[in-house]
């Protein structure tokens, strides 16, 4: 069932990715470095932040595209193209696309309410 929310986004090109202690471990900074780094390659002005936790540590690691109001579990660095593609207009990567998951409906919840994910990150 679509909700009247189904299309908001945001405007700002932001992909948060968590940096809490099990997604650490399953290799996030390794996966965040490479979006920066593919970011920068590419001359995409996506932004790439940590996050501190999307509660969903055993699918981890984990990131959300705010603006494709995209979330993706169990992400390692060679996904880190497509999920840049994705994030500036291309299809989504989807062997770990898990946007229509429960826990991706709870985060784009709160983002229709007026929470942003940045308001808890750790990125300035």
């Amino acid at each position: 069932m679509k909700s009247v929310y189904d299309d908001m986004s945001s405007d700002e090109r932001i992909i948060h990715v968590c940096v809490n202690v099990d997604c650490v471990l399953r290799g996030s900074e390794a996966v965040r470095d490479r979006l920066r780094m593919i970011a920068e390659e590419t001359g995409s002005d996506i932004e790439v932040n940590d996050y501190i936790c999307f509660a969903a540590c055993e699918q981890g690691p984990n990131l959300l595209i705010e603006h494709r109001r995209a979330f993706y579990s169990d992400v390692d660095p060679r996904h880190a193209e497509g999920i840049i593609a994705h994030a500036d207009g291309g299809e989504p990567v989807e062997v770990i696309d898990r946007s229509g998951s429960f826990i991706a409906r709870k985060i784009f919840n709160m983002l229709d309410a007026g929470f942003k994910p940045g308001d808890l990150s750790l990125s300035d």
